[in-house]
């Protein structure tokens, strides 16, 4: 199978957008107050050019394995997503407890280990292991389906996800009410998996294509104000709705995005420099979020003290990014710890 360029870029782009979210939910878009506008402004401005990254990763993955139509039974399929995906996270699950229980955050028990594992309960940002894994999970399921599926099949089932899970979002944010028609099997991170196949098997047509990149305009500026106005009528607590990966907003970002890089970037290689975060992607994605909780926080003051507020948020996302990276990239070159950052 053909490599796909694109793909790269998006995945490269997501890794950075993902600790952007994290660093500047890190007290930089919370309360809006007159003497932190600037501050607040900024990290506004940051999230909304980086929220679509979770549904990128998603997308990216939908399609690289919903493509693969290789014969391959249920137990191969799991077995080699295994090593790039469930050791990792059991490994770094175990690591994260035992690091917290030696600092008082968790009881030393094997117990309390178990139920925080099944939980979520070790780290906020591992619910992105459990929601792809029961992707993986259902994927030899969606691979019969689009195997055998026309391409109005597949509009179909993403017309049905479209209006259950954003449409009817919108509606019960803007008018407190949905329609409750029973489509949870048509719900959730599925249908970005399923999208992200979609628009990357079949061919986009210029004017669909012209129409994405007016909807990827219309979501970063909805996405922005939004966000803003909503949150001043929530007495300047911050509104979080627009940030929502099924907002409509994220949604316009996310698949203007996709088709964007298919069709800009897919003759273009990675440069030199990028290529080691495309390989440390899934090590950044678990590193950064721990040093930020556990060692940058104590940096982050620092720098709001040392700098000019516009150039806070860059200079703590670019710590935050290089030190995970570098990390990421030290262990990968040490064997047997290597399977942790594969």
């Amino acid at each position: 199978m053909n490599r796909l360029l694109y793909l790269d870029w998006l995945r490269v782009c997501a890794t950075i957008c993902v600790v952007i979210i994290h660093v500047c939910a890190a007290g930089y878009v919370g309360t809006l107050q007159p003497d932190g506008e600037t501050t607040w402004f900024i990290g506004n401005f940051f999230e909304t050019i980086s929220r679509w990254a979770v549904p990128g990763f998603v997308m990216i993955s939908g399609a690289l394995l919903l493509k693969d139509q290789r014969e391959m039974s249920y137990w191969d399929f799991l077995m080699k997503r295994a090593s790039k995906v469930i050791i990792p996270f059991v490994g770094w699950s175990v690591l994260f407890y035992v690091y917290g229980a030696y600092k008082g955050y968790f009881p030393l028990s094997i117990k309390s280990a178990i139920k925080a594992f099944i939980n979520n309960g070790i780290t906020y940002h591992f619910w992105f292991f459990y929601m792809i894994i029961g992707l993986y999970l259902i994927t030899p399921l969606l691979k019969v389906f689009v195997k055998h599926a026309q391409k109005h099949h597949i509009e179909y089932f993403l017309i049905l996800w479209l209006y259950a899970s954003v449409i009817t979002g919108l509606s019960n944010f803007l008018f407190g009410m949905k329609f409750s028609l029973e489509l949870e099997y048509v719900t959730g991170y599925v249908g970005y998996f399923l999208l992200g196949y979609y628009l990357s098997y079949f061919e986009i047509k210029k004017f669909w294509r012209r129409l994405s990149y007016f909807g990827l305009g219309i979501g970063i500026l909805s996405l922005f104000f939004l966000t803003y106005h909503y949150t001043l009528v929530n007495g300047g607590k911050l509104s979080q709705y627009w940030y929502g990966y099924f907002s409509p907003s994220v949604f316009l970002i996310s698949a203007g995005l996709f088709i964007l890089f298919r069709y800009n970037f897919n003759k273009l290689s990675l440069p030199i420099i990028f290529s080691p975060i495309n390989k440390a992607s899934l090590g950044i994605y678990i590193l950064h979020y721990w040093l930020m909780n556990n060692y940058l926080w104590k940096v982050f003051p620092q720098v709001n003290a040392n700098f000019h507020q516009v150039l806070v948020i860059p200079i703590n996302i670019i710590i935050t990014f290089v030190l995970s990276a570098l990390i990421t990239i030290v262990l990968q070159r040490i064997p047997i710890v290597k399977k942790l950052v594969p």
